[in-house]
């Protein structure tokens, strides 16, 4: 892949590829690019993908930073506030930041899949009005759904193989709020459903948590979920209409909390970066983001809607 001369903006870029020698073929030059470079290299992939870069980069691997995606981006809603670190750090130490990240690697599960889509969307809003810095995300073209690669085409201004680097024809920027108001996929019907006020926040906790004890979650999950559902309680009583309702469910495989209110978030990225000391409210919504599974947060002038997943 021949190196493109790099402009002083956020480019996000695409990578699809098939099987490891593709996989390789594709992300060693553009590591090796960056070093060569004196840029700060950061790689987030799952460990497989990691020791496999590592073994392939064998000396230059010593100067490249790897963090595990399966662990810092479990929760898809985390990863913005990961690179937000990453290129403050690497910024505040004169250098520039070549990042590659795997955000929709192969086992995730279907909720995953969705937010990962919307975590790319968010990431042009997040970053293209800030420091220059290059991300480049590698697509599974032979293992993830069809569906899932297609969508990589619109929330990539830039696509890529392993020998070609073009512009993305599917995107187009300011999707991120669309999709950040679009209702939820349907999931299991609640079998628990109800309304709070001002003072229901603590009847509302205990709620839950005898709700998850039932379903035999561990005293550690029904601990965060305690705090989860203290804190969008929380939330809907001060800054989303003064109440709000919750709804509980069991899907498949997980223990599913929903809280709606009437309010609107117009920051997409509220509870994906790290809250300022001086900045009032995002708090909750952040520390509920770093302690579940899977949270999925939907807001337009029709409403909020957080729904909190625990993987049994």
């Amino acid at each position: 892949m021949t190196a493109a001369v790099l402009a002083d903006r956020f480019e996000h870029e695409a990578l699809f590829y098939r099987g490891d020698a593709d996989f390789l073929a594709g992300l060693l030059p553009f590591i090796r690019d960056g070093l060569e470079r004196d840029e700060a290299v950061v790689v987030v992939e799952p460990s497989p993908r990691l020791d496999l870069l590592r073994d392939a980069l064998d000396a230059d691997s010593g100067a490249v930073e790897f963090l595990d995606m399966a662990r810092i981006g479990a929760n898809p809603a985390r990863i913005i506030g990961v690179w937000a670190d990453v290129l403050e750090r690497h910024t505040g130490e004169g250098r520039r930041l070549r990042g590659v990240g795997e955000p929709t690697f192969v086992g995730r599960r279907t909720a995953e899949l969705v937010e990962c889509r919307l975590h790319e969307l968010l990431l042009n809003h997040a970053f293209d009005t800030g420091t220059g810095w290059r991300l480049l995300c590698p697509y599974d073209q032979e293992h993830l759904p069809r569906a899932v690669t297609q969508a990589a085409l619109r929330t990539h201004p830039v696509r890529s193989t392993s020998d070609s680097r073009l512009p993305s024809k599917g995107y187009a920027s300011g999707r991120h709020m669309v999709a950040f108001g679009e209702r939820l996929p349907a999931s299991g019907d609640a079998v628990l459903r109800g309304g709070y006020g001002p003072g229901d926040v603590a009847a509302t906790r205990r709620t839950v948590a005898q709700w998850a004890r039932s379903c035999g979650l561990p005293d550690d999950r029904v601990q965060v979920l305690e705090v989860a559902s203290s804190e969008l309680a929380t939330n809907s009583v001060r800054h989303g209409g003064g109440a709000g309702t919750v709804a509980m469910w069991l899907d498949e495989s997980a223990a599913v909390l929903e809280f709606s209110d009437t309010g609107t978030l117009t920051d997409p990225l509220t509870g994906r970066l790290t809250p300022a000391l001086d900045r009032e409210g995002g708090r909750g919504l952040y520390l509920v983001n770093q302690l579940c599974d899977l949270v999925q947060v939907r807001s337009s002038d029709q409403g909020t809607t957080v729904r909190v997943t625990t993987w049994f």
